[in-house]
């Protein structure tokens, strides 16, 4: 059975924004969480993503050839699911398209064997996937920076109690925490 692991980046006060990522994101970089993510990614075998996150994604990734940033061949040949109402190609290698039934379909490719399934980015599905039970953890890549502005990570009531997995800092005082959700 396959496990469902959520990473977002956020800052400290919940702000997930790519539009200020200047602020929250960028300033903080270094080798441990640029390893961190790179072997997210790569251990991975499925990514699901919201329509914007992989609209943002797409071209940017499938533009690649070198295996840039140590992920690229992975991101471009991974198989990918993106959840949307109104897409009607994936134009990027290996995409499926799930529609209003997403969760349905994430139940039935967690039931096959093989290894994690990851959302990154894609704020808008952490929601409604911790509501069906199907996050088995969530980890938050927090970065120390107050922005006060913008969408923020957790922006709609969302009920859920979380049991803590695992702790790690990296250079310029980021922490990664690791959850694990637990029923309300």
């Amino acid at each position: 059975m396959r496990k469902l692991i959520v990473t977002q980046w956020t800052s400290l006060d919940g702000i997930s924004d790519a539009r200020s990522m200047n602020k929250w994101w960028l300033p903080f970089d270094s080798p441990g969480r640029q390893k961190y993510i790179q072997d997210t990614i790569n251990n991975c075998e499925i990514m699901l993503y919201g329509r914007k996150t992989y609209e943002m994604l797409h071209p940017y990734w499938s533009s690649f050839k070198d295996n840039e940033q140590g992920v690229a061949d992975h991101l471009n040949n991974c198989k990918k699911y993106v959840v949307s109402a109104n897409l009607t190609e994936a134009r990027w290698a290996n995409t499926t398209i799930l529609g209003k039934d997403y969760i349905k379909e994430i139940v039935k490719i967690k039931r096959e064997d093989g290894g994690y399934i990851l959302v990154q980015g894609s704020a808008s599905l952490i929601k409604p996937l911790l509501e069906a039970g199907q996050v088995d953890e969530l980890k938050l890549l927090i970065n120390p920076s107050i922005v006060g502005d913008g969408v923020k990570l957790f922006s709609n009531e969302v009920n859920c109690n979380l049991a803590f997995l695992d702790f790690k800092q990296f250079e310029k005082n980021v922490i990664l925490v690791t959850y694990k959700p637990t029923k309300n």
